[in-house]
C-alpha cells in the first residue's frame, strides 16, 4: 500500500506545485510587466528579485512539505 500512499502524495505535490507557481506567475509576473511598462530599471530590477523571492519561498516550502511526509510515504 505505501507505494499507492507515495504517488498519491507525488501527485498532491506536483498538484500543488502547478498551483503555486500559477498563483506566482499571475501576482508577481503582472507586478513585472507592470513595472516594466512604467518603473525605472532599479523600480524593474526590485520587482524582478521580488519575484525571484517568491519562488524561492515556495521551493523551501515544498522542500519542506516534503520532508514531513513519513518514511516510505
Amino acid at each position: 500500500m505505501a507505494p499507492k500512499a507515495s504517488a498519491f502524495d507525488d501527485s498532491r505535490l506536483e498538484n500543488w506545485a502547478c498551483d503555486k507557481a500559477q498563483e506566482i506567475m499571475l501576482r508577481e509576473g503582472f507586478r513585472l510587466i507592470r513595472t516594466a511598462r512604467s518603473g525605472s530599471n532599479t523600480e524593474l530590477r526590485e520587482t524582478s528579485l521580488l519575484m525571484a523571492r517568491v519562488i524561492a519561498a515556495s521551493l523551501v516550502e515544498a522542500s519542506a512539505a516534503q520532508r514531513a511526509l513519513p518514511p516510505g510515504e
